[in-house]
């Protein structure tokens, strides 16, 4: 398996490649997201035992699922959510910000996954506690580059939703089923160009990372991507379905056993948790198979292993 990304890949060749590591390593990958994460979950799941969420959904509440009906039971639990105690606020805060702390540690455990993936690349073994550290070691660029990474998003989202909500609303002035078709055009013409921008630009924390001077990366991601826009966007989109076909799994099934209790947060989160690492390993994958596609690294790598011969 050493080796392999020394030399540019096919689509399928990229997945394939990706769910190898994943499986591979993924005691040491998973940990890098459960030691930097994990944490933060667990005073989520605290926090919620303290402000009256139950840490096992009761018999009887599964019991009425299945007898009164899915459709019985969602009124009541949207009864149940319409009530705003003081604990449920309090709560409800807490968890959002330990949801925002999380988002600042996210960079780092992606910094951890890369210097890991380039550690195969060469060849070479590599423990938790090392690439925990350099992946820290480059936090300030990850850091920066995903924060701007993230205005330049929003930015991309809401300027464009805005136009088209008021030019939809012309449009359904003069005739409703114009208006609709508008519409349909506008968002998907804007989802186009937002994913092609995405795609251009996203490698920058990845260049932040491995690339020392490069920070935040947005015109070295954009060198980078040239020629191969669609192919990645069609990984992404191949790891949206996978992680919302795992996510939704877990959620529709758990949800009905165990309701809205901690454990079933904990184990959602797991499985977030273990989601996010896939994804990430396939976007160190790319960078990398982008890399050496530009940067000719597959022939520097032969000129070395010629050297030593």
């Amino acid at each position: 398996m050493n080796g392999s990304l020394d030399k540019p890949k096919g689509f399928g060749e990229i997945l394939d490649y990706t769910f190898r590591l994943s499986k591979m390593h993924f005691k040491t990958f998973f940990l890098v997201f459960l030691t930097l994460i994990g944490p933060l979950f667990l005073l989520q799941a605290l926090i919620g035992l303290l402000t009256g969420t139950s840490f096992f959904k009761d018999s009887t509440s599964v019991t009425n699922i299945f007898t009164d009906g899915l459709e019985t039971w969602a009124t009541n639990l949207e009864e149940e959510q319409s009530t705003l105690t003081p604990g449920y606020l309090i709560g409800t805060m807490m968890t959002g910000l330990v949801g925002t702390i999380s988002l600042f540690l996210y960079p780092a455990a992606q910094g951890a996954i890369m210097f890991a993936v380039n550690h195969i690349r060469k060849g070479e073994s590599f423990t938790l506690k090392q690439i925990l550290k350099e992946g820290f070691s480059r936090y300030g660029p990850l850091l920066g580059s995903t924060l701007l990474l993230s205005v330049i998003g929003f930015g991309m989202f809401f300027v464009p939703t805005m136009a088209i909500i008021i030019i939809g609303m012309f449009g359904m002035m003069i005739d409703p089923i114009f208006g609709v078709v508008l519409y349909l055009l506008m968002f998907l013409a804007a989802f186009v160009g937002i994913m092609y921008f995405f795609v251009r630009w996203g490698f920058g924390v990845a260049v932040s990372c491995m690339e020392v001077g490069q920070a935040p990366g947005l015109g070295r991601s954009w060198h980078l991507t040239k020629k191969r826009v669609w192919p990645i966007l069609g990984l992404f989109v191949v790891f949206g379905l996978i992680i919302a076909i795992i996510s939704g799994a877990f959620e529709l099934t758990l949800g009905l056993v165990l309701g809205n209790s901690v454990v079933y947060q904990m184990i959602v989160n797991l499985v977030t948790l273990f989601t996010t690492m896939i994804v990430s390993v396939g976007y160190s994958v790319i960078y990398f198979d982008l890399k050496t596609r530009n940067d000719g690294d597959d022939l520097n790598q032969l000129i070395d292993d010629y050297k030593t011969v």
